[in-house]
């Protein structure tokens, strides 16, 4: 008998709202709830009709949601869009693994609740301490030969863990990246390497995060690049989810950040390096006076670190290959967030996907919303991609959402949403693709809504608070429009961007 698993958190969550059975909860923040719920569901069953997927792609202001709990453990979800309710099944997840964060579970027997290490933080997954996975560290080891000191957690990814440290040779806080020991971060280093050599004297160099120094460490899961980086603070999108009332930014940030983005692209344009995965939680906020704390007020400032034990089945001893504790991502406050919203600037960071132009990728793993068609229909890529991807980050920067549906978002329905926005036609040599991907090859709806009209139609039908005006909008479509061409060589260039008035 094959377990099903529901997570303590939703099953309290449907619990407030009575019996489990038959349950018809109203969802206010249903977009985070969807987002949520694909931790623990698949869907099973999609009723849509294509039509009604773009009708509710251009009003994806979902108006009211429910669910309701089948047997099973099968969730019914319904949303209401501007056409009607349409309704979607959700069936539980049966792979342990990926239910709890900071759990590994062994699979060897299906039908008992399987032995596994744990951890109460919420964390990196434990099972991606392995052979070719992350290097297990603790606060207050010292790398580099005993110059980095590691001072908190930053964060961590599939691919690496991210920490604050202290570099007691040249007094300075730095983050230091160690990465899988798998092949692939390899291209980050080199990408990193030829940023380092690049001179100053373009203003997009102030905005790219840069590498100070890198080692290589040997543990028991294999060897790992530490690549010592400048220290900046939380990401754009932590910003705007955590900080913010209305969930967007402030007008000035948002003119402010997209101008700063633009001057990086064109500082990695002219050393030859696409980024290749521009979006929000590769911008971070610069924190300009953080060189000047002692250690304990700079620690202060990230938040005390908080710890888990991580435990082994029936507390046995913990194999060498996983960190005897796990530690929570250090989380600005929101007075720091504030006040670094003042005076705001950004960095661009995260070079795991860039690439150098000599040596260019067959494909990217670029989040889907900010995805260019070269991508999705493995075309031939280049720099051009991050330009794409950065119409996609201003028309978030301004109205707090991507400009393509987020949710339950494919390759073919992202498509169409590009379809029915972009003037262009889908070039010609895409279109046996798309036939494949889809059907018969549709081209833009003259009476559909295109940029403007979208950006529009987001900024201002909400009760958030307005500050840019209808022209700021209509002039920022434009912009937005001539980076999001389907053809990459016609898009604009970040030059050809910054010369207009709207900055």
């Amino acid at each position: 008998m094959k377990i099903s698993f529901v997570p303590f958190a939703l099953v309290a969550a449907l619990a407030g709202f009575g019996e489990a059975r038959n349950c018809t909860p109203k969802l206010d923040h249903c977009g985070h709830f969807l987002l949520d719920i694909g931790k623990y569901y698949t869907t099973i069953s999609d009723e849509l009709t294509r039509a009604t997927k773009a009708t509710c792609f251009k009003k994806n202001q979902i108006n009211d949601a429910l669910f309701s709990c089948g047997p099973n453990g099968t969730i019914k979800f319904k949303k209401y869009c501007k056409n009607g309710w349409h309704d979607m099944l959700y069936k539980p997840r049966t792979s342990p693994s990926e239910l709890i964060p900071g759990t590994r579970y062994s699979d060897d027997n299906a039908g008992k609740l399987p032995e596994h290490e744990r951890c109460s933080v919420d964390a990196e997954p434990l099972h991606r301490y392995e052979a070719g996975g992350y290097h297990p560290l603790a606060l207050g080891n010292v790398l580099g030969g005993g110059r980095y000191k590691i001072l908190h957690k930053l964060g961590w990814g599939s691919y690496s863990t991210a920490w604050a440290a202290k570099d007691q040779k040249d007094d300075l806080y730095v983050a230091l990246k160690v990465t899988t020991s798998e092949a692939k971060q390899r291209r980050e280093l080199k990408v990193l390497k030829a940023l380092s050599s690049q001179p100053n004297n373009n203003p997009g160099w102030h905005y790219v995060n840069k590498m100070l120094d890198h080692f290589t460490i040997v543990g028991p899961n294999g060897s790992h690049d530490c690549l010592v980086l400048e220290l900046v603070g939380p990401n754009v999108a932590d910003v705007v989810e955590r900080h913010l009332k209305d969930s967007r930014l402030p007008s000035n940030a948002a003119r402010l950040f997209s101008k700063q983005i633009l001057q990086g692209l064109d500082f990695l344009s002219a050393s030859d390096i696409g980024h290749g995965d521009i979006h929000t939680r590769n911008l971070a906020l610069t924190i300009p006076d953080l060189q000047s704390l002692d250690e304990k007020d700079f620690i202060a400032k990230l938040g005390e670190p908080y710890e888990g034990l991580v435990l082994g089945p029936d507390d046995a001893p913990l194999p060498k290959s996983l960190p005897a504790r796990i530690v929570r991502p250090a989380s600005f406050g929101h007075r720091e967030v504030q006040r670094l919203l003042a005076k705001p600037s950004i960095k661009i960071i995260d070079f795991g996907e860039a690439f150098l132009s000599e040596d260019i990728p067959s494909t990217l793993n670029t989040p889907i919303p900010v995805r260019a068609p070269e991508i999705v229909f493995g075309d031939k890529l280049d720099h051009h991609v991050d330009l794409w991807s950065t119409g996609c980050l201003i028309f978030e920067l301004i109205t707090g959402q991507p400009p393509f549906d987020v949710i339950m978002l494919t390759p073919p329905i992202l498509v169409e949403q590009m379809i029915e926005l972009i003037d262009d036609e889908l070039p010609s040599r895409w279109q046996a693709k798309w036939q494949v991907m889809q059907g018969t090859p549709t081209q833009p709806d003259d009476d559909g809504m295109k940029f403007y009209s979208w950006l529009e139609e987001v900024y201002f039908d909400t009760d958030k608070k307005a500050e840019f005006t209808k022209n700021d909008i209509k002039r920022a479509a434009e912009l937005i429009a001539r980076l999001m061409r389907f053809e990459p060589s016609l898009r604009a260039s970040p030059n050809e961007i910054l010369a207009e008035s709207w900055f």
